[in-house]
């Protein structure tokens, strides 16, 4: 699609902020919550007083503070640390002295590795199944959360860990982040709704990431939109003690002013692009992503990749090797998991995965995958099931039979957001957006379809001001806005003195 326009006045306007209702949640506050989403049974109850510090909770002015608590298993997720932390996320949503909920992680190495799966081997699906339901049900509460979240990406935050932290408004990556939804190394599936987030991200990296379960390192998760911002890990501790004093700022809990002034503070605290940055998947690589990988069938990406390594592409014949190490099913239902989730509403994204969670419990693969790579702690690729002639729709619960127990869960979930509205419970897009320039957004500048951007053509230093300008010097907008243009756009014929460019 070509830009037919020839006025060049470029009309530089400030950001706007997205917006987020803040609607109290209508169940009553007690100190022991009867809704059946919050009930520990007592299977858990057990497991919850073994390790009663595996969480710990602070309260520091207007921050309500949670720390995972579990360094030598790097914080990962166990039901004893789900059983702690939804009622008390839950009861401060609803506290008016609650101004805004920090995430993060103890020990240095991570905020949170994933959920503990090496634990549910060899227990009944039914239980197995329970587990993931409680920390969807977490995670769809921290995604739907009426105040305003931010997270600390310190370290390995991966499976379980994205899942607390990519749903929220805020995330803050540091140079030791290492940011993966590994699953289909194990033989299960990119879950904790990250087919929502990753099918969002540019191009079809999110589809890469899905598939391959490869990592953002360090900057390149802000770089990438993972993360919101970036913040040296010296520094987290005292934006910590600033976000607490937000207290002293008028009670705007939920609103667009609330957030700028959250969103502000935080960028007070970040760091100078790296010296000699570059963008790992961006570039070739970035090319060759979204060659490949746009495709709806995991034959039709593999036979790509092959065809550009055939051609002389190292990267596509070492993403040919890292694919040959998942599960097969487990990339087939990763790609149709994001595919779907472009489409459909947060809501519906975790029905989608308690159900699909409830399939892989039964699937050889997960068994496998887990003993192979979690105990046996083996490195090659496992003795995965042939999966050419699997039928994956019997993954997704439209058109098949829901068991009575998610029938429960599924009601539990509608039940949380009763009374608000669809655009707080039911989103299809996040209600915020507090990252770098996006790369839809800088097509549509380029292209003249973006909001004010008028009809003109522009040189590639033009579009870069007009964001500087829009994200208020956000840190990265000039390198997020260059390497897009130098990968998404030409030189326009006739023009070639100016330097005009258009969208190819």
């Amino acid at each position: 699609m070509s830009a037919i326009h020839s006025s060049r006045r470029l009309l530089l306007l400030g950001s706007s902020w997205s917006r987020r209702v803040s609607t109290a949640w209508s169940m009553p506050l007690r100190a022991k919550i009867s809704n059946p989403v919050f009930l520990a049974k007592a299977e858990m109850a057990t497991a919850a007083t073994a390790d009663h510090d595996d969480v710990l909770f602070e309260v520091n002015r207007a921050a309500r503070i949670v720390r995972l608590n579990r360094p030598r298993k790097l914080n990962a997720l166990n039901e004893s640390m789900l059983t702690k932390l939804t009622p008390r996320i839950t009861e401060w949503g609803k506290s008016d002295a609650a101004k805004l909920l920090i995430i993060r992680g103890e020990g240095g190495k991570a905020l949170c590795a994933g959920g503990d799966v090496a634990a549910l081997l060899g227990v009944p699906p039914t239980k197995s199944t329970g587990f993931f339901t409680k920390e969807y049900t977490l995670d769809y509460i921290l995604a739907t959360y009426p105040k305003p979240i931010v997270t600390f990406m310190d370290g390995i935050t991966m499976g379980g860990g994205a899942g607390l932290c990519m749903h929220t408004p805020f995330r803050i990556a540091t140079e030791k982040t290492a940011f993966a939804m590994p699953e289909t190394l194990i033989g299960f599936y990119p879950d904790v709704g990250a087919s929502f987030f990753l099918s969002r991200l540019d191009g079809e990296l999110g589809t890469y990431l899905a598939v391959t379960g490869e990592r953002l390192n360090g900057f390149d998760a802000y770089f990438a939109g993972a993360a919101t911002h970036f913040v040296p890990s010296e520094k987290l501790k005292d934006l910590e003690a600033r976000l607490a004093e937000l207290d002293t700022v008028e009670d705007l809990t939920g609103s667009r002013k609330y957030n700028a002034v959250i969103n502000n503070a935080i960028d007070d605290f970040q760091t100078e692009v790296p010296v000699d940055y570059k963008f790992f998947y961006g570039g070739d690589k970035g090319k060759t992503i979204d060659a490949c990988f746009k495709f709806e069938t995991m034959e039709e990406i593999t036979d790509a990749l092959t065809k550009a390594a055939d051609a002389g592409d190292e990267f596509a014949n070492s993403t040919l090797d890292t694919i040959n190490l998942r599960s097969p099913l487990s990339m087939k239902v990763a790609l149709a998991a994001v595919r779907k989730g472009k489409t459909i509403d947060i809501l519906e994204t975790f029905k989608d995965d308690m159900f699909i969670a409830s399939k892989f419990m039964t699937e050889p693969d997960f068994q496998t995958g887990v003993s192979y790579r979690l105990v046996e702690k083996q490195n090659g690729r496992a003795d995965w099931e042939d999966a050419s002639n699997v039928d994956i729709t019997k993954f997704w619960p439209k058109g098949n039979e829901v068991p009575e127990s998610l029938q429960a869960t599924f009601a539990e979930l509608d039940q949380l957001g009763h009374d608000r509205s669809a655009e707080e419970v039911a989103y299809k897009e996040y209600p915020f957006h507090n990252s770098l320039p996006t790369e839809k957004e800088v097509e549509q500048f380029v292209l003249g379809e973006a909001r004010n951007s008028g009809p003109f053509l522009a040189t590639k230093e033009e579009v870069i001001e007009y964001f500087l300008v829009e994200y208020r010097g956000k840190i990265g907008v000039r390198e997020k806005v260059a390497e897009i243009l130098d990968r998404k756009t030409q030189i326009v014929k006739g023009h070639e003195d100016e330097q005009l460019i258009n969208w190819v």
